[in-house]
């Protein structure tokens, strides 16, 4: 089914078990952890979270050899890939040299929204972290190719404290734009849809929507826009009754959400 390229946003009170996909509007849930769990995540767990670097980076063809765009990250998670180099059915693979004590909160999250809106992944693609500071723009773009019509993309924003003078919208189009360059025609003629950077709010859509993250404006300072990426090219259904569980791990961490 071909994406839809003029999705609503749609804000919802409580997670639902999804029935059909692709999905057709971008999802927005608000105050999705508890105040204690998001706080511990947010001001404790990131804070001494020592595995950020230079690494989300898109390329780009300039003769300068200049990127797209370079936002700080860190990876969680990526897909399980098969002999022939194909993304395999799709448990969620440590990223290589990464402290599996940082991955728990990670996974109790991924754990959580398969629960919450009833689906397992076929094909996972990525799990991890980005940081944008004051003049680090994201491009448009989507999270997976146009034939994969049954994925599912999450962003959940995790910077403590936001302030709207701050910025960091999320812009939805209804066309591709590749680089920085023209960027303010491109909003003005192809943005569709924008949603406000708010902490502990988490957005669910259909990946191949293009989009693209503003950074945060001068009045942010030294913040940074920090949200947790978590992706699939592919998932299934989960029929009445089949959940997934946290693991167990969790309560080792005291991140019991007691909703």
């Amino acid at each position: 089914m071909a994406v839809n390229l003029n999705p609503k946003v749609v804000h919802i009170d409580k997670p639902f078990k999804i029935q059909d996909l692709p999905l057709q509007d971008i999802y927005v849930l608000d105050d999705w952890l508890s105040v204690d769990l998001f706080h511990h995540y947010a001001n404790v767990h990131l804070r001494t979270y020592s595995e950020w670097s230079k690494t989300n980076e898109v390329q780009s063809d300039s003769a300068t050899g200049f990127p797209h765009h370079s936002f700080w990250g860190a990876t969680y998670f990526r897909g399980a890939f098969q002999e022939d180099g194909r993304l395999g059915k799709g448990n969620l693979v440590l990223e290589r040299g990464s402290d599996p004590l940082n991955a728990v909160f990670a996974r109790y999250i991924d754990s959580r929204l398969r629960t919450e809106f009833g689906f397992k992944w076929e094909k996972f693609q990525y799990m991890g972290l980005n940081s944008q500071t004051q003049g680090l723009d994201g491009t448009t773009h989507s999270d997976c190719a146009q034939d994969e019509d049954w994925n599912i993309s999450f962003l959940y924003y995790c910077s403590p404290v936001w302030y709207p003078s701050w910025g960091g919208d999320l812009r939805i189009y209804d066309t591709m734009q590749f680089g920085l360059d023209g960027r303010a025609d491109h909003v003005k003629n192809h943005q569709v849809a924008s949603v406000e950077y708010k902490p502990n709010r988490l957005l669910m859509f259909d990946g191949r929507i293009p989009h693209g993250a503003d950074s945060p404006t001068s009045k942010a300072r030294y913040m940074d826009r920090r949200s947790i990426v978590l992706r699939g090219d592919e998932v299934s259904l989960t029929h009445e009754g089949e959940e997934y569980h946290a693991n167990d791990r969790i309560s080792q961490l005291q991140l019991r959400d007691p909703r």
